[in-house]
């Protein structure tokens, strides 16, 4: 429930910033910019709370993971290369055999191999080019074909002669590829990856290095972020509390015509005492809706039907300052009755002069007030629910408003009812 959220003192908050948006956002982005940087500076500075002792271990341990990785002389797309190789070499009888079963097939001395069969096939063609022009085409294809197998037995042949076997080039690429995975294993899984590692590990062990230095680089500058977003959050604060005073204003004023007659509203501000991304506010809404009573919290004396009416205050305020084009309120009837809901109706009213206004609603005060109405139904066939939407004729918009009226049984004078409200409520809009 949205009206609900008026209860957290963060979406109060949230609601000011919205109203003051013009003066208040462009400073609200540079703290909260300016907080992320002091909150990482500062949690980079706790790195520094290592004792001497501590120093050198943190810096043993990296020498020894960089001297590992830089004895490694590792280079890019080597793994790569290597796994091929070891691949090819493993599986190298398994390949010179199966190529020297397709050179036979292909290329062999046999009158069934495939260049012998080819070649008899070219020369019968050729033979009867002469009794049809039209063959010639087949027959340059065919001669095609010939040749495309005789390239493929030269390049399988010089492949064939070219694989070779060697025990030591083959323990050396396994030997190599069992350093490369070992390292993998414990830095990244590309070389890519490892030398990433290696820059980020290099730049730490500069820092120890240079730990004091460092350390006093990094205090001074979480001073100056410091500085500079105490002078930001202060600056953020004052524009709050000068939107807050024309807030306070146009919210009675709002509050007012939702029959809080004798209303007050307050922002109290108080410090938060640390940073965040939003400055160093905590603010509270806080109401007094009779003569004489003190202005307290929303939480301690706003009923539901209060919550509502404030909520739909600070919708249309803001509606006001964005020049929003559609406001949707939904339940923004729990709570109310009577006077005060027509008095919720005609407030609604008054802001669909200016902007498209949805409502759902079960209050037939407010749904008097719509120009146009749409019914939502629910209905089982076979088993299975359905929900469907109707927009209503002025006539069913009569029914279902004698509907809310007098509930299941519509009799004349309840009808007569809903068309005098539809009637008072064209009245009171014809006069805006």
């Amino acid at each position: 429930h949205e009206h609900q959220s008026l209860l957290y003192k963060n979406r109060q908050l949230d609601y000011l910033d919205d109203y003051g948006r013009a003066k208040i956002g462009p400073v609200l982005e540079q703290t909260a910019a300016c907080f992320r940087e002091y909150r990482a500076c500062r949690k980079a500075l706790e790195e520094y709370s290592m004792d001497e002792e501590q120093r050198k271990r943190e810096i043993d341990f990296l020498e020894y993971e960089l001297n590992e990785i830089e004895e490694a002389a590792l280079r890019p797309g080597e793994d790569e290369e290597l796994e091929a190789s070891y691949r090819r070499m493993s599986n190298s009888q398994r390949i010179a055999a199966t190529l020297n079963e397709i050179y036979e097939m292909t290329d062999g001395d046999s009158d069934m191999s495939a260049g012998t069969i080819l070649g008899r096939a070219a020369q019968s063609i050729q033979g009867i080019v002469s009794c049809d022009d039209t063959l010639q085409q087949l027959a340059d294809t065919l001669a095609d074909i010939d040749g495309m197998l005789g390239d493929f037995n030269r390049e399988l042949s010089d492949y064939l002669s070219d694989l070779t076997f060697s025990e030591e080039e083959f323990y050396s690429v396994s030997e190599r590829l069992d350093q490369i995975n070992h390292i993998k294993s414990k830095y990244g899984n590309s070389v890519e990856k490892i030398q990433e590692y290696a820059g980020i590990k290099q730049q730490e062990l500069d820092r120890l290095n240079h730990y004091e230095a460092c350390k006093k680089e990094q205090e001074a500058k979480l001073s100056a972020l410091e500085k500079q977003l105490s002078g930001l959050c202060e600056k953020l604060s004052g524009l709050r509390k000068k939107c807050a005073k024309q807030f306070e204003k146009k919210l009675t004023e709002h509050l007012k015509d939702l029959n809080f007659a004798d209303v007050r509203f307050h922002i109290q501000f108080e410090e938060t005492g640390h940073f965040s991304e939003k400055g160093t506010d905590s603010i509270e809404f806080q109401i007094a809706a009779n003569p004489g009573e003190p202005v307290r919290s929303l939480a301690a004396v706003a009923s539901g039907g209060e919550l509502s009416r404030i909520m739909l205050a600070i919708r249309t305020l803001l509606a006001e300052q964005d020049h929003t084009e559609t406001l949707i309120f939904d339940e923004i009837d729990t709570g109310i009755s009577g006077r005060t809901a027509q008095k919720v109706s005609e407030k609604m009213a008054l802001i669909a002069a200016h902007c498209q206004v949805i409502c759902i609603t079960h209050l037939p005060q407010i749904a008097s007030m719509a120009d146009s109405h749409f019914e939502i139904r629910k209905t089982v066939e076979k088993g299975v629910t359905h929900t469907g939407v109707h927009r209503l004729s002025e006539e069913g918009a009569c029914e279902e408003l004698a509907r809310m009226l007098g509930g299941a049984a519509i009799t004349d004078r309840v009808l007569e009812n809903a068309v005098e409200m539809r009637k008072l409520a064209r009245q009171f809009k014809n006069k805006k």
